[in-house]
């Protein structure tokens, strides 16, 4: 057993071990996600009444996505992806990015799979930031048929429908404070994108995303003022 799956066991063990009032204390919403090739992910977000576990990353609270699946929808903390998300105390404004992950196109359906410990009912709804739509999945799942790729800052987990997940506006967006650095060319005759820069500044990386927001290419660790794409 290696050494991060022995700290898996202990973290595992330890939640196992909480007392039975405070395990009764966190409330939980298990979320099941079925891929276009019918892999199925169970997820959970877990929300602890006494802040405990905060948005960012916590040891005992946060598990990492263990498996290298074609298809797959994970939580996002800090652009690693994880299966087990523990969050502060419950609040129906909070919203939590989804990363999609898909090697094959076809129909996608994110379900609740339940809902625990919540003294009062609650709404869970999919936030798709292309369309800026809701869509409830209490009683019914949201399904999309839907491009091969990944979707990252696309689909969000909220409790409210009437305004957008904070990060849902960098969605299909591009940053725009430094664009003026940045001179791209599209050559006709060779079928490439030219992308220059201005005052010497380096070029780290470069993602194309399509119109419906599909990571198409990512090219990273370039470290160069001119590249052809």
């Amino acid at each position: 057993m290696n050494k991060v799956t022995t700290l898996y066991a202990i973290l595992l063990l330890s939640l196992i071990g909480l007392p039975t009032s405070y395990a009764q204390n966190i409330q939980r919403v298990r979320i099941d996600f079925q891929s276009p090739s019918g892999y199925l992910r169970p997820l959970l977000l877990a929300f602890t009444p006494d802040n405990a576990a905060s948005d960012g990353m916590d040891y005992g609270y946060d598990a990492l996505c263990p498996d290298d699946l074609p298809e797959d929808l994970n939580w996002m903390i800090n652009n690693q992806r994880y299966v087990i998300q523990g969050v502060g105390e419950f609040s129906e404004n909070k919203s939590y990015p989804f990363g999609m992950f898909l090697e094959n196109s076809g129909n996608i359906e994110i379900s609740l799979n339940s809902l625990e410990n919540f003294e009062n009912p609650i709404n869970v709804y999919i936030y798709d930031a292309l369309s800026n739509s809701f869509q409830r999945i209490n009683d019914s799942g949201f399904s999309l048929n839907i491009n091969n790729g990944d979707y990252l800052n696309r689909f969000f987990i909220t409790f409210q429908n009437s305004n957008p997940p904070a990060g849902a506006n960098n969605a299909l967006s591009i940053v725009d404070n430094s664009i003026d650095k940045l001179i791209i060319k599209s050559i006709l005759n060779t079928k490439e994108i030219l992308i220059t820069t201005k005052n010497s500044l380096k070029i780290n990386k470069v993602e194309i995303l399509d119109i419906l927001g599909k990571k198409v290419s990512n090219i990273q660790n370039l470290d160069v003022s001119e590249v052809r794409i």
